[in-house]
């Protein structure tokens, strides 16, 4: 093998360029525990990552000069090595002290993963349709984070430095998973991260449904701040008074994407819907996926959409400023009624404990 298929397999935790090989070997630790929250009978399947008709030799990772790879390599090692980290939690060993956290506790974590370098964190009891087919949860519940990338480096997509900056996004993500999740577990909870990339549930529907932002035409969850399209990540938790939020205030963002449309006219594949189209399972289908994946992989990862989106280069408050509305525009909206139930316990009742480091 050449030194350039070395680095990749090292850089693919020995899955060769196959991301969804290296996804399904992560899938496997679901295998270790006796009841998992399932998906709903509706529920859509993960979509493929690899491209199987496009050959290797015209892939972006093939066509990355000598320096190109030793620069990112520093990025991705630690992300492949923290989405196995990830993985290894769901050894189904772990037993919780508790399912209730007190005020104290949440507002520790919040400051301990703003700190650590999130953008933003939200709280959801996940919907069964936004579990993958054939996929499981440990626990409902789940804590949603995201990290913001550099809007500088995003703007030159399709480029390297944007593909660089989006894998910063990954390696982030996971770190902050895993370090999150052992301060979770230090103080009795079930916390079982994400692994960034990838995942077992459908990450931009999370995101809206527990009110981080709005899935815009262009598929990805569009959130307010200067660059606004940042990378999700979550960890599902037993605790069941997370103070989740019902009312969403940005789902305008798609009555204006029906307006904009930009994305839909840059996509060099067309593979951008004139408009979503409702998915059997309660979310929605923005694009094409596998016009988009090969593409996507042949071209560093793409994300024209991103950098011409006038979110992005705008801001979202200054389009929010700007926008008048749009009455006509068609009204896709995925259901937050199975966010909760009448049930569900109070948030933040929970009696006081010490909160371990």
């Amino acid at each position: 093998m050449s030194l350039r298929g070395k680095i990749i397999t090292l850089a693919s935790d020995g899955g060769g360029p196959s991301l969804d090989t290296m996804l399904a070997k992560f899938d496997k630790e679901l295998e270790n525990f006796q009841s998992l929250v399932l998906p709903a009978p509706e529920s859509k399947p993960r979509t493929p990552f690899d491209s199987t008709d496009v050959p290797m030799e015209k892939m972006s990772m093939s066509n990355m000069s000598t320096r190109q790879l030793m620069k990112v390599l520093p990025i991705m090692l630690p992300l492949v090595a923290n989405m196995r980290a990830s993985s290894k939690l769901y050894d189904g060993r772990f037993q919780p002290e508790q399912s209730e956290a007190a005020p104290e506790f949440i507002s520790e974590l919040e400051k301990r993963v703003l700190a650590a370098g999130a953008k933003d964190i939200k709280y959801v009891k996940v919907p069964r349709n936004a579990i993958f087919q054939h996929k499981g949860i440990p626990h409902e519940f789940a804590i949603v984070f995201t990290v913001e990338m550099d809007q500088e480096n995003m703007s030159t997509a399709p480029s390297y430095e944007a593909f660089r900056e989006v894998a910063k996004g990954y390696k982030n993500l996971a770190v902050i998973g895993n370090r999150l999740a052992r301060f979770m577990r230090n103080n009795g909870y079930a916390a079982y991260p994400g692994t960034a990339l990838g995942g077992i549930t459908d990450y931009t529907h999370l995101g809206e449904v527990a009110g981080l932002g709005a899935i815009g035409y262009h598929g990805m969850l569009i959130t307010p701040g200067e660059f606004t399209h940042p990378r999700i990540n979550k960890i599902y938790t037993n605790i069941t008074n997370l103070p989740i939020e019902t009312e969403h205030a940005h789902l305008w963002v798609r009555d204006f994407c029906a307006m904009c449309k930009k994305c839909i006219r840059e996509c060099p594949v067309d593979a951008i819907f004139q408009q979503p189209r409702p998915r059997g399972d309660g979310g929605m289908q923005c694009i094409d996926h596998a016009a988009c994946r090969d593409y996507f992989n042949q071209n560093f990862g793409c994300a024209i959409c991103l950098a011409g989106c006038p979110f992005s280069v705008a801001g979202y408050e200054k389009v929010k400023s700007r926008f008048k509305g749009n009455p006509k525009a068609p009204q896709f909206r995925i259901p937050v009624a199975t966010n909760l139930e009448a049930d569900q316990p109070n948030p933040i009742e929970a009696p006081e404990k010490p909160i371990r480091g």
